[in-house]
């Protein structure tokens, strides 16, 4: 995978001239944009744009601290749905933002990459809200009714309702300055939030809960297993807790991320054979997990399987150098809630999800 994908954090070595490997410069920050001849790197001091030729090294970074702590415990909030965000992308997506805006008007600019800044725009034949929502990250160059004006317009092109993700700015209720302003606005144009759904962050190393390789993490009587792919087996087991509206559109969720794994708890029995007992899904972003679609049977629960799942998946990541892990988990789960507490894990912020039918 591209390490200058637009919206990594990453550090970049690259010649002051090209051709001279002696002179050289570093850039920190994120990738604004990026085509087959440049980048464009965002650093504290202002834009820098470096012609690929010139590019020696690069190493994706964490999301940049905003206090001294744990590395779970000292993202921002906004940073922590970009992470989020990125491991669940339907294919239609759009960033809203004035410069975007421009640019596509412009036909001298037509060959200006997308800028991954503004509010994210995404659109999914599922039904799962995260993948048909628009998710606020930083200014959009627009005032607040603008903004909502243009994303009330890109889903009605799409003839969808229109829905926003707001989020807090740390485990209380008050929202994150990127969406401060969006309250009132959608409660006069008569939004209905959903329950809430809290981002829980945690330690790998703390949720492996000393299992030095990720199959020491199994309960008795069940085994571990780790795919690139899903079988039939899982989407049987995810379907069965949700419709996910397309099955084509849903599966391109399920698999496009990379890289991605599916950790798999079975049950082994005297004969030989085996039950899917338990299953997750689990990406890489900005070096940190996101854990996602843990599912366990029905007639299953509360012997271990969940907890044997989330144990591996942190102990896989871990093993890897990465460091934390976040999972997003509705207000009403508590069994997931209980789960990810007893491993380490932390609340961080909450999200709703507001649509107008």
């Amino acid at each position: 995978m591209d390490d200058l994908q637009p919206g990594k954090r990453v550090v970049v070595r690259y010649s002051l001239e090209p051709g001279d490997s002696h002179s050289t410069s570093d850039a920190l920050g994120v990738v604004n944009s990026a085509d087959e001849s440049f980048v464009e790197i965002g650093t504290k001091r202002g834009p820098i744009r470096i012609a690929r030729e010139q590019i020696m090294l690069v190493h994706e970074v964490p999301p940049a601290p905003t206090k001294s702590g744990r590395t779970h415990e000292i993202v921002s909030a906004v940073d922590l749905r970009r992470i989020s965000a990125a491991a669940w992308l339907p294919a239609d997506i759009s960033w809203l933002h004035m410069e975007n805006l421009r640019n596509e008007s412009s036909e001298s600019d037509a060959d200006i990459g997308l800028l991954q800044k503004g509010w994210l725009l995404r659109s999914s034949d599922s039904v799962t809200r995260r993948a048909n929502s628009c998710l606020p990250v930083t200014d959009t160059g627009m005032d607040w009714e603008q903004s909502l004006d243009a994303v009330e317009a890109w889903y009605s092109a799409r003839e969808k309702p229109s829905c926003v993700q707001i989020y807090s700015a740390d485990d209380s209720s008050t929202l994150a300055p990127a969406c401060e302003g969006l309250a009132p606005l959608l409660s006069a144009r008569g939004y209905s939030p959903c329950e809430p759904v809290f981002l829980l962050a945690g330690s790998t190393a703390e949720a492996a809960a000393g299992a030095a390789h990720p199959g020491d993490a199994a309960a008795p009587g069940l085994s571990i297993d780790f795919s690139e792919e899903p079988s039939p087996m899982h989407y049987a087991a995810w379907t069965s807790e949700r419709d996910p509206g397309s099955a084509d559109a849903f599966r391109s969720l399920i698999e496009a991320s990379d890289p991605c794994q599916f950790v798999t708890a079975y049950a082994d029995h005297p004969d030989g054979s085996r039950t899917m007992v338990a299953s997750a899904r689990i990406v890489e972003r900005s070096k940190w997990g996101v854990l996602t679609n843990l599912v366990t049977h029905p007639d299953l629960r509360r012997r271990g399987a969940g907890r044997s799942v989330a144990r591996a998946a942190a102990a896989l990541l871990s093993q890897r150098g990465v460091r934390s892990y976040l999972v997003d988990v509705e207000a009403s789960n508590e069994a997931s809630l209980n789960l990810f507490t007893s491993l380490g894990a932390t609340v961080r912020h909450r999200s709703w999800y507001a649509s107008r039918g």
